[in-house]
């Protein structure tokens, strides 16, 4: 009987062990389920802090630059241009063609010609024509593209007739198209010159009369004219500088020598 008792208590307790081992094993195995799970979506979080973080960085880095470059954009247009020369000089009243300057009172239409200067071909087939004492001569085209022109004018100072191919060029006018610029023709100043930056260059007109400003009855077109003056010694009149303004900016420019 003794020993029944103590085979079944025997076979309790080892029955008794058995269950504990397994349920150690199942909270053991669940448990390392657990931290590698935790530890996943850790490293999940961490990852997604740091694109989060990298892309913060990039976005702050490419809106400080575009910033910067709005930024450095708006100071070049917001600044006047300016030059150590004075645009106008009527010491040097001077245009240049496709890289070649010419000056007012000294050039002849024949040194135009002789360069290669695109001439309109009807207008330049006049070149021979007579020119009397103290006249001016007909102007002449410079083909600056298609529909593009700017003029030259020539004067004969003298007291004897003179073909027009002889007498030095007096005067050069030009239309201005910022749209479409162009490269053959250009002065000692930029064209996209504002009415600020040709006043900070050359000052205004000593003359106020000199400045004329148009402003239409609608309001939708305004207008300035600036012209400087030097008194002519020969003729009566002047050389002179003049730049037209529209609400575009500069329109036309007229430079005339007088001797």
């Amino acid at each position: 009987m003794k020993k029944a008792i103590f085979i079944g208590l025997f076979l309790s307790i080892a029955a008794s062990c058995v269950l504990t081992g397994c349920g150690n094993k199942e909270a053991g195995g669940s448990g390392r389920g657990d931290s590698e799970t935790s530890a996943a979506t850790e490293a999940e979080t961490t990852e997604e802090a740091t694109t989060e973080e990298a892309t913060e960085e990039t976005t702050e880095a490419e809106t400080e630059a575009a910033t910067e470059a709005e930024t450095e954009e708006a100071t070049e247009k917001a600044e006047p241009i300016t030059s150590d020369t004075k645009w106008v000089d009527f010491d040097n009243m001077t245009f240049t063609v496709n890289g070649k300057t010419y000056k007012l009172g000294e050039t002849t239409l024949q040194d135009m010609i002789d360069d290669g200067v695109p001439f309109d071909e009807n207008d330049i087939a006049n070149a021979g024509n007579n020119v009397n004492p103290n006249y001016e001569t007909p102007s002449f085209d410079i083909v600056l593209g298609e529909y593009k022109f700017a003029q030259v004018s020539g004067l004969n100072d003298t007291s004897e007739n003179k073909p027009a191919s002889e007498c030095y060029i007096s005067e050069v006018y030009m239309p201005v198209d910022l749209e479409e610029p162009q490269d053959i023709l250009e002065f000692n100043f930029p064209l996209n010159i504002t009415i600020d930056d040709l006043i900070t260059n050359s000052g205004k007109p000593e003359d106020p009369d000199d400045i004329y400003i148009y402003d239409s009855d609608d309001g939708k077109y305004h207008r300035e004219t600036y012209t400087y003056r030097k008194a002519s010694e020969k003729y009566y009149g002047s050389s002179y500088y003049k730049f037209e303004f529209s609400d575009d900016g500069l329109e036309y420019i007229t430079i005339n020598y007088m001797p």
